[in-house]
């Protein structure tokens, strides 16, 4: 019997290229699929147009974001009137305008309480009322105040409040929640699930094609609210985009995870949204710990106290240093895509509804 000839016998083809492009053909799908903006981005982009036209029309304002401009809510003055009338020399001019019941040049439009009276007959009591009530005119003429005054609100009301707070979270809902949500929705899980790789590259693949829409739409958002802020916000944008970075995919990450184990993603997600997330970040203590929101928040802190803006009047509490955040970030980013790959691996899915 002649000897078989090991070159004559059918090839077995490796299917680690065929598995492998086949992964990113699912990439790439899924990076298609998402180009439209679902409803959930709609609402996301409204909430976003209304917040950059609300910032515009403060930054454009009179009083912008600084104190020294903007109105005293007892009175329909400036701060920076109230402190000029506090100054000894107008306090004197009302005080004998009032005397001679001369109104030509009133020093004061305010009603004067008695403590701001002068008492130029008690020189001891009258210097230590001058000295106190000097202060607040030598606060409002230093510039480093002033700047400071302004940034920081800008960043508390636009960065931390308005932008970490709804616009970061909805985008990232929006687009991560419906990388596999979508598949379920639409009844093409079983068709998803013949592609020829293992279930953790399916979830790993939609996650990759879906990401790159959650920093464009969540990048956007911050650029368009950093643009609306002037120069505040160009400023902002150079401290505070890595934590802007870092929070996305992240909460991407948590997001795609959602979608792939609910059936009503969207809603969990606006549960965690508003409730935990708005509520641990309040609460007092270390269970703000367990908030994505927090570690974006710290780094932004951190950027800012960098370059010498004062850490109380950004009123991030227990802040931690920018490596704690960083690795809390990374770690969650990695610990919830693999757990999600781990899940979606294991769970059984059908297409019956």
């Amino acid at each position: 019997m002649p000897a078989t000839d090991a070159t004559n016998l059918p090839q077995t083809p490796n299917p680690a290229p065929l598995v492998i492009r086949a992964f990113w053909v699912l990439v790439v799908q899924s990076f298609q699929r998402h180009w439209r903006v679902r409803q959930m981005g709609w609402v996301a982009v409204g909430l976003l147009g209304i917040t950059v036209m609300w910032v515009a029309a403060v930054t454009a304002s009179p009083a912008a974001w600084g104190l020294e401009n903007s109105r005293v809510r007892r009175f329909p003055i400036t701060y920076r009137q109230y402190a000029e009338e506090l100054l000894p020399s107008n306090r004197y001019a009302a005080l004998v305008g009032s005397a001679d019941n001369s109104l030509a040049h009133p020093a004061v439009t305010r009603p004067v309480n008695a403590i701001e009276t002068p008492t130029p007959l008690d020189p001891l009591r009258d210097s230590f009322q001058n000295l106190i009530l000097s202060v607040p005119h030598a606060i409002l003429s230093s510039t480093v105040f002033v700047k400071n005054w302004a940034f920081t609100t800008y960043s508390r009301a636009v960065m931390l409040g308005a932008y970490l707070g709804f616009i970061l979270p909805l985008f990232t809902l929006a687009y991560a929640s419906g990388a596999i949500g979508t598949d379920r929705e639409s009844r093409s899980m079983i068709w998803l699930m013949t592609r020829p790789i293992p279930r953790w590259a399916i979830y790993l693949a939609k996650f990759i094609g879906t990401l790159p829409w959650c920093l464009l739409f969540s990048g956007g958002g911050f650029a368009a609210l950093c643009l609306a802020g002037g120069s505040l916000g160009r400023e902002a944008f150079g401290l505070y985009w890595p934590a802007a970075l870092g929070g996305t995919i992240a909460f991407s990450a948590l997001f795609h995870l959602i979608g792939a184990m609910f059936r009503r993603p969207v809603v969990v997600g606006l549960v965690y949204i508003f409730f935990f997330e708005a509520l641990v970040a309040a609460l007092p203590g270390s269970l703000k710990l367990l908030s994505l929101t927090f570690y974006a928040r710290s780094l932004m802190s951190n950027g800012a106290t960098a370059v010498g803006y004062p850490a109380n009047m950004l009123d991030v509490p227990g802040a931690v240093s920018s490596s704690t955040a960083w690795a809390v970030l990374t770690t969650a980013t990695v610990g919830l895509t693999s757990l999600g790959m781990w899940l979606f691996a294991r769970a059984e899915y059908r297409d019956d509804g």
